[in-house]
């Protein structure tokens, strides 16, 4: 409210498959991020704008967001075409909570900035991928 800033550290989930670990991020991989909105006491129909971009102490430069759904429907993912696009979308006056879920993908392909010793020796290090993510509200008439 009223331009608050509120900081916040958001654990990416990693689902498991026959080749990724449960949240181990490692080259391939894709997981995603939760950002749940409550307008419950909202009048008013609003925009949320979210927009991501590469932390300066992130290690991995080929983590990319690639994606977003809403409300947890994982079967409508819809697909940025550029690495870290902005998410916009408005949620009505009756309307009391959304979700967005974030996907984000550990570039493994011809396109990836790293190569695979890199990708390698990066895997090792616990701490090393980081987002800044920001959300920005504006109510609309």
């Amino acid at each position: 409210m009223e331009n608050s800033d509120i900081t916040s550290i958001i654990d990416l989930v990693i689902p498991e498959t026959d080749y990724y670990i449960e949240d181990t991020i490692v080259p391939g991989a894709i997981g995603y991020f939760d950002i749940n909105v409550d307008a419950t006491d909202v009048s008013v129909r609003f925009k949320y704008t979210i927009t991501c971009s590469s932390s300066e102490t992130n290690k991995i430069s080929d983590l990319e967001v690639i994606g977003y759904s809403l409300n947890g429907n994982n079967d409508s993912i819809i697909y940025l075409t550029d690495t870290y696009s902005t998410i916009e979308n408005y949620l009505l006056s009756y309307e009391t909570t959304s979700s967005i879920r974030v996907y984000v993908k550990w570039v493994d392909d011809s396109t990836e900035k790293l190569n695979d010793t890199a990708d390698t020796n990066l895997s090792q290090d616990q701490s090393i991928g980081k987002l800044d993510v920001n959300v920005k509200f504006e109510q609309r008439q």
